[in-house]
């Protein structure tokens, strides 16, 4: 007796979970069913928010992630809500070298995560960025000739900064009359004093090594997509 009265309990228990699984399967169907994709066309722009600071510091496939600023609509409908999260990576990093040479990372997006839950591939490239190279890196863009210009620059500040001090002691002098003497004298020896700096800065800069790129976390900025997008929305 005991052994029917179990049987019919674990035959019992069998048909309710078989029972559960149609139904889940049911409702999963009937969620599938809702769902379609809506295409997002190639060379549509996108804004992002960085979630993880990205730079030239890191290493080679640090993982980074972005998330979508502003609404992108097809068709009046949005396809991309704000706030969808996208996971990069770093394909390619150049730490900064001498001759003031700047560093680079070239970055890697993997995919975007719908509003259904679903990962889908990402191919996008960095746009209207001041930082971006002609081949779509980001670099701080510093090179010799940069540094070259910044200490021509500085040598031209302590030749007008001189001149103007003395100019302006000379006019608290003697109703101002010294000033007419002192300014143009401050200006000539100010001159080769500054013309050793340029030469010391030039030689030193050959040496100096470049910028780090960075994108501190909370900064945005805008890609292109480079193949149409094909999301999942219900």
């Amino acid at each position: 007796m005991k052994k029917i009265f179990s049987l019919i309990i674990t035959l019992t228990i069998m048909f309710l979970l078989a029972l559960m699984q149609s139904n889940a399967a049911d409702v999963n169907k009937q969620i599938n069913a809702n769902i379609k994709t809506k295409r997002v066309p190639s060379g549509t722009v996108i804004t992002l928010k960085v979630l993880d600071p990205i730079s030239s510091s890191k290493a080679l496939g640090d993982q980074f992630g972005l998330m979508v600023v502003d609404n992108v609509t097809v068709d009046n409908s949005v396809v991309i809500p704000k706030g969808s999260f996208i996971r990069g990576s770093i394909e390619e990093v150049q730490a900064p070298k001498m001759l003031y040479k700047g560093g680079l990372v070239r970055l890697y997006f993997d995919h975007i995560v719908s509003s259904t839950g679903k990962q889908v591939p990402f191919y996008a490239g960095i746009a209207n960025n001041r930082n971006v190279t002609y081949d779509g890196a980001l670099s701080s863009k510093t090179n010799y000739s940069t540094a070259l210009a910044q200490t021509a620059q500085t040598t031209k500040d302590i030749v007008v900064k001189s001149t103007e001090w003395s100019w302006d002691k000379g006019g608290d002098m003697l109703n101002g009359t010294p000033k007419y003497v002192l300014a143009p004298l401050t200006a000539i020896v100010s001159v080769p004093v500054a013309g050793v700096y340029f030469i010391g800065g030039a030689v030193a800069d050959i040496f100096k090594k470049g910028k780090d790129i960075n994108i501190n976390q909370g900064d945005t900025i805008q890609v292109q997509l480079l193949k149409p997008l094909d999301m999942p929305v219900y």
